[in-house]
């Protein structure tokens, strides 16, 4: 059995703790919650069939090989050790180039979208909404430079985020539907059907999916054989909850119809803050703004995690040249390859912004 040489320079900084708020600000996409409400009904019925047929296997899986193959790299280790490099490679290039071209699309696109409409006027083209991709992307990127014994807490604010606007969102939701009927939860049908589940599944699947991310620090890690499998299990209820609940909420509140893939979580806290009254506009713009934060860290996560797998990739010889598989000597960050990330992801923004 090979396994790439140990890292120098990592310290061992992740508890349980902050593996299980790792996972769960790696996994829970605010940006497809709407996506998965248009869905109507059925959709409450998919998510839970996908959390145990799909969820529960796939946690455990990754909470075994997470605890038994411990080493930097999580994911690259696994599959070179099953099936050798030129597959390891192959696996790792694709599973890291996703996440810069994701940070410079649709993640950054959504957040400007939300600081647009409840925080600040950005306008589109303009250099305030060019100025403030630049300044997302960035501080994603920034987050997987400096030191995972720091940068572990700014993903575990986006993990507090992710967990307080929902729950703060359902509960409005509740209050809402208590006083006005739960109008939008009439005449839906939770029969699911096929077009039902070519349409929702695949984006259920993806918003499942990165549990497995963590163990890419896997060195860094305190007690990997004790702690993964917890937060893999504890992580994983959190996410099933936090796309149940406000799925259930925007359906209850929104009119049939008025559902929108790309608005849906923003638009129906639109409408379920009018009980609030005067208090409504303050309290749009602070939820906007955990928006906001969530998808930050989520974007952070994965380039801390996505980059640290390439970067073994690129050190064992992979794909790239093995100077982006050093880590800083006093980071312990992979900072060539976190670099590398940030310009993929501007350039695409770039041409998003310019082509699309």
């Amino acid at each position: 059995m090979s396994v790439p040489a140990p890292v120098p320079h990592l310290q061992r900084s992740l508890r349980r703790f902050d593996i299980m708020a790792m996972g769960v600000a790696a996994v829970i996409s605010f940006n497809v919650i709407g996506q998965i409400a248009t869905g109507g009904g059925q959709a409450v019925i998919w998510i839970a069939v996908i959390a145990v047929a799909f969820l529960v296997p796939y946690a455990l899986v990754f909470a075994e090989t997470g605890a038994a193959f411990p080493q930097e790299g999580g994911p690259y280790v696994w599959v070179e050790v099953a099936f050798g490099r030129p597959a390891a490679v192959l696996t790792t290039m694709f599973y890291w180039v996703t996440n810069p071209v994701w940070l410079g699309g649709s993640l950054v696109f959504v957040a400007a979208g939300a600081w647009d409409g409840f925080v600040l006027p950005l306008g589109s083209g303009t250099v305030a909404d060019y100025a403030f991709k630049l300044v997302f992307i960035w501080a994603a990127i920034l987050t997987a430079v400096v030191s995972l014994r720091r940068g572990k807490w700014i993903t575990t604010a986006g993990a507090g985020a992710k967990v307080l606007a929902p729950a703060f969102f359902t509960g409005t939701a509740v209050a809402y539907g208590i006083q006005h009927g739960f109008r939008g939860l009439q005449g839906t049908g939770f029969s699911p059907t096929g077009v039902g589940f070519l349409a929702l599944v695949p984006v259920l699947l993806f918003a499942f999916v990165g549990f497995e991310a963590p163990n890419a620090a896997g060195d860094e890690m305190l007690a990997p054989q004790r702690d993964v499998p917890v937060a893999s299990g504890v992580s994983g209820a959190i996410a099933t909850c936090c796309y149940l609940l406000p799925v259930l909420a925007i359906l209850s509140a929104a009119p049939p119809g008025r559902v929108t893939g790309v608005g849906g979580f923003m638009d129906a806290a639109r409408l379920v803050f009018g009980i609030y009254g005067d208090w409504r506009g303050p309290l749009l713009t602070f939820v906007a703004l955990l928006f906001v934060v969530a998808l930050l860290t989520q974007g952070s996560a994965w380039m801390i995690v996505a980059d640290r797998m390439q970067a073994m990739a690129a050190a064992d010889g992979g794909f790239f040249s093995r100077g982006l598989g050093a880590f800083h000597p006093r980071l312990g960050t992979p900072v060539r390859m976190n670099l590398l990330s940030g310009v993929t992801a501007t350039v695409f923004m770039a041409a998003a912004m310019n082509l699309a």
